[in-house]
């Protein structure tokens, strides 16, 4: 099989995440600095990033975080005062853990991290339509035509294409529901700011088939296996 599709079948990292250490050099098969294209076989215990051996059909491990505000949704400090999701889930055995995908540093919610690049490859992939339910508490209230216009899509938030419909609905007098399926650049604060709302609080409680239920901020737990199977078989049937 192709060397990026392994180590994101035995390493934990996305296809693009292998390209990028096959590129950097720090992938190696045997004694030979692996190239971009390289096949090896698929139990191969011959290749390594760095001095660590990738380990083929190891136990994968799935955690749903909440991420509070100020932690960033990275493996990576791009300063020693960044709080890192990864930092959240203790007991891992020296895992390397993967957001999969993102929340900005100013909102909190569900995230899920997990070591199984196959299917982060599968879930992250916007064409393909999996959904996130976000809960925003706003200053002041927001009308209907408000929530009706967010949910009909077509806004123009700089991203180079509108924005995707979606499903919007009021909670409250200050407070709405949003379920995107697709995740442009702080979409939900970029698209609210278009209509003169200013955002409170913005909070994911949902991923695909995953809620925040039951977590605290600053707390996780371990997918169950009926959670993993369902988002398995909900990535696949697309």
């Amino acid at each position: 099989m192709r060397l990026n599709k392994f180590l994101a079948r035995y390493a934990g990292v996305s296809r693009r995440e292998a390209d990028r250490l096959i590129e950097a050099g720090e992938v190696y098969v045997g004694d030979t600095v692996a190239s971009i294209g390289m096949s090896v076989e698929d139990g191969d215990a011959n290749v390594r990033i760095g001095s660590k051996a990738v380990v083929p059909d190891v136990a994968r491990h799935y955690y749903a975080v909440y991420k509070p505000v100020g932690y960033i949704s990275s493996t990576v400090k791009q300063d020693k005062s960044d709080r890192l999701v990864t930092e959240l889930v203790s007991g891992d055995g020296g895992v390397r853990l993967f957001p999969m995908g993102r929340l900005d540093k100013d909102s909190e919610g569900l995230i899920i991290l997990t070591d199984d690049g196959e299917l982060m490859d599968l879930v992250l992939r916007s064409r393909y339509g999996h959904e996130k339910e976000y809960h925003v508490k706003l200053e002041g209230e927001i009308s209907n035509a408000t929530i009706a216009n967010i949910a009909s899509g077509g806004i123009d938030i700089g991203e180079g294409r509108p924005t995707k419909p979606c499903k919007a609905r009021r909670i409250s007098t200050d407070m709405i529901s949003i379920v995107l399926t697709e995740g442009m650049n702080r979409q939900i604060r970029r698209v609210l700011e278009k209509f003169g709302c200013d955002v409170v609080a913005l909070c994911r409680v949902r991923f695909m088939n995953i809620t925040l239920d039951g977590l605290e901020p600053g707390k996780s737990r371990e997918l169950t296996p009926d959670e993993i199977k369902n988002m398995k078989e909900m990535a696949k049937a697309v």
